[in-house]
């Protein structure tokens, strides 16, 4: 009887012992890089109270060790050389040394949301699982404060220090300078500008206005009203447009033309343009551009129109179009500009036995486009080019 006691208490020992096993298994936290970050972070803090680098050396070593180079790694780091005045740029990464200062600046951004915590709980991993507003984000303000006011500062550990103490424009206005000349980081944001400023920028618009001629045009012809579409990408400081203009109205006089071998008066027009327009940018101040401005283009007008039904052909004078001037643009501040566009037309219509249409004419010409490229616009953005 005692036996079979005991093997009972043996069996339900074993039953409870496994079953705690597996709730042990279940719960059980294994390491990962969220654990890792806070737990790194409450360290940091009450080494840093101490005045202990030493150990947030050793703390800031084993979190890279199993994280990686996360932002609050990499600020970190940053701020643990310039304190043991021991800073090099050679362990940064050129390709990613400009995101890490991207993504402390979108922190600095979120974090004055109102629903900053759920941010934070999309985006744990560009954040480094390091929440918005913490305490590790506090420290480092207050340390990157008080390494400013010493006086034995380079300017590349300067210019990190400004930017974690959250002096963002001062940080930039050094960037753009020369003290930092010949740094990675200088180096890396001068490669930037010049892709951002090399990358084009695409665009579509609506054209009106006016063509003025001279001579024997403006006697027969006379001023006609004109309307079109653009269609062009702006590469640098040079545009090419694609434009197509129309201009419509009976002719000022009635003018002859040799139509199927016979003199023929007619005051029919419907005139048309087509070319190739450049704009290159002479100047530029805030939203306003000036522009030099030319073109070369398919013009003409129909002087008889065609009826297949009545089997009339049509008959068109048609001539090179050679132009140059001056433009205006206003830019609007997303993705749109206006623009007016003032140019001496060089053509030469040619009516064979006809009246003469001697004369070049003046086009004045006002746009509406949107143009634009998403991706040059964010990168001018975030390295403050503007």
């Amino acid at each position: 009887m005692k036996l079979f006691s005991v093997l009972i208490c043996v069996f339900f020992a074993v039953t409870v012992f496994a079953q705690r096993n597996i709730e042990n298994e279940l719960l059980s936290q294994s390491p990962n890089c969220e654990n890792v970050a806070y737990n790194s972070s409450r360290l940091i803090d009450r080494y840093f109270n101490s005045r202990n680098y030493d150990s947030i050396n050793v703390v800031c070593n084993k979190w890279e060790e199993f994280c990686g180079v996360t932002e609050p790694v990499f600020r970190l780091k940053v701020l643990l050389q310039i304190q043991n005045k021991v800073f090099s740029e050679e362990w940064m990464e050129r390709d990613y040394l400009l995101n890490y200062i991207f993504l402390y600046l979108d922190r600095l951004d979120y974090a004055k949301e109102s629903n900053s915590k759920l941010i934070y709980e999309r985006y744990k991993i560009p954040f480094g699982y390091i929440p918005l507003n913490s305490p590790f984000d506090d420290l480092t303000i207050m340390w990157a404060n008080s390494m400013l006011e010493s006086s034995t500062l380079q300017p590349i550990e300067k210019a990190f220090c400004l930017l974690y103490s959250n002096q963002s424009d001062a940080f930039w206005k050094l960037l753009k300078s020369q003290e930092i000349a010949g740094t990675k980081l200088h180096a890396v944001y001068q490669e930037q500008t010049r892709k951002a400023n090399r990358m084009g920028e695409a665009n579509i618009g609506f054209m009106s206005g006016v063509m003025i001629p001279s001579g024997n045009l403006l006697e027969y012809i006379g001023v006609k009203p004109q309307f079109g579409l653009q269609f062009g990408y702006k590469v640098n400081k040079v545009q090419y447009d694609l434009s197509i203009l129309i201009r419509s109205g009976n002719s000022r006089k009635e003018y002859q033309i040799i139509y199927e071998g016979e003199p023929k008066k007619t005051d029919h027009y419907l005139g048309g343009y087509v070319g190739l327009d450049l704009a290159y940018e002479l100047s530029r101040k805030k939203r306003s551009e000036f522009d030099l401005v030319g073109g070369i283009a398919y013009d003409g007008f129909d002087v008889v129109e065609g009826d297949t039904e009545k089997d009339i052909k049509s008959k068109s004078l048609n001539s090179l179009n050679l132009n140059f001037g001056l433009g205006y643009r206003f830019c609007g501040k997303k993705f749109n500009y206006l623009g007016i566009q003032t140019k001496y037309n060089f053509v030469n219509y040619k009516n064979t036995g006809g009246t003469d249409f001697g004369g070049n004419y003046i086009s004045i010409i006002l746009t509406a486009n949107l143009f634009g490229n998403v991706q040059k616009n964010q990168l001018i953005e975030n390295l403050r080019m503007k």
